[in-house]
């Protein structure tokens, strides 16, 4: 249901991630997950619902799908353009405005964040 309301598939790597945690936090920043309720009506850190409030506000667009945000105005993203093999790249949005590769996948990203918190 997910997939269809984001017109993508999910990086297998996330999938991985649902299924094994649900969802999370690394060092107090939510890692978007699927609440399993209406998107229209969520809150929180529903991947979907944060998704559409996104489009609607003009902070994304439909091939950048946010999986984290930082206090700091971090934004980690699934860039579909480089969907590949059933994998998405993650960039970074700074706080200025630039867009930068972060990780090859979703696992990669998790290490990554694991370790700026260790």
């Amino acid at each position: 249901m997910a997939e269809k309301k984001l017109a993508h598939d999910l990086p297998c790597s996330y999938k991985w991630f649902l299924k094994k945690y649900a969802g999370g936090e690394i060092g107090g920043e939510e890692i978007y997950s699927i609440y399993g309720m209406d998107f229209d009506s969520v809150e929180g850190g529903d991947i979907v619902h944060q998704h559409l409030i996104g489009l609607k506000n003009n902070l994304t667009t439909p091939n950048k799908l946010v999986i984290s945000e930082t206090d700091l105005g971090e934004v980690f993203f699934f860039n579909y353009d480089t969907y590949k093999d059933k994998e998405c790249k993650i960039f970074l949005r700074l706080p200025s405005g630039k867009n930068e590769l972060y990780a090859a996948n979703f696992y990669e990203f998790l290490i990554k964040r694991i370790t700026a918190y260790a």
